[in-house]
């Protein structure tokens, strides 16, 4: 009766399996404890499946262990997850460590200068995932008339702290009588260098014109 005593429930698990059992194994417990004191086997009342109970009411000998841990679908699962962690794994050892955005201002779109050239204006971000400071070298890459400067520097290098994500505003100028501050849009690539590795990223924008 020691297991009844200790249900909180107030059941008989002698009964079987009652709804109103909430899998405490307290009558577990002090079954196991009786059993230990008169010298009988452990584990009268246990866990087990439904069809273990079935197959074991007909006389079929109750499965292995292992059967329950190895089955088709564990196994399936294990390999799933492994795949996903060995991808996770090779994505973190084939990731750069420099990433970059551009981000055109669109207030206004372009600047009209004193001597007619065309100015727009970027929001650059740059990203190092090194885990020591680098030096990036911006440049960009389109009309041969364009030309690149960044806000409070007369060079295009940007120290970037580990770990750390950098803004920096950078203004893109097309002389007046040129391809570009007459023509609506032209396209313009943003690129970056790691000065000590030669890791390099670019980002795609366009430049604003007049539309003449």
């Amino acid at each position: 009766m020691a297991c009844v005593n200790v249900c909180p429930m107030g059941i008989d698990i002698r009964n079987g399996q009652q709804m109103e059992c909430i899998t405490c194994a307290l009558c577990i417990d002090a079954c196991d404890d009786v059993m230990a004191k008169i010298g009988k086997p452990r584990g009268l009342i246990d866990y087990l499946a439904l069809s273990d109970e079935t197959a074991e009411r007909a006389g079929a000998s109750p499965r292995p262990v292992w059967k329950h841990v190895l089955r088709p679908r564990t196994v399936l699962y294990a390999l799933m997850w492994g795949g996903v962690g060995l991808a996770l794994v090779f994505a973190l050892f084939i990731r750069a460590d420099i990433s970059m955005t551009v981000a055109p201002v669109r207030n206004p779109t372009y600047v009209t200068m004193s001597d007619g050239a065309i100015r727009n204006t970027y929001d650059v971000r740059l990203l190092n995932k090194h885990g020591q400071a680098r030096a990036f070298e911006l440049s960009i890459v389109g009309d041969p008339a364009l030309t690149m400067s960044r806000e409070g520097a007369s060079d295009a290098t940007i120290i970037v702290p580990a770990d750390t994500t950098v803004r920096q505003r950078i203004y893109v100028v097309a002389p007046a009588p040129s391809d570009p501050a007459a023509r609506a849009r032209s396209s313009l690539r943003f690129w970056v260098e790691d000065r000590e590795s030669g890791e390099r990223a670019y980002r795609d924008s366009t430049f604003n014109g007049r539309g003449d």
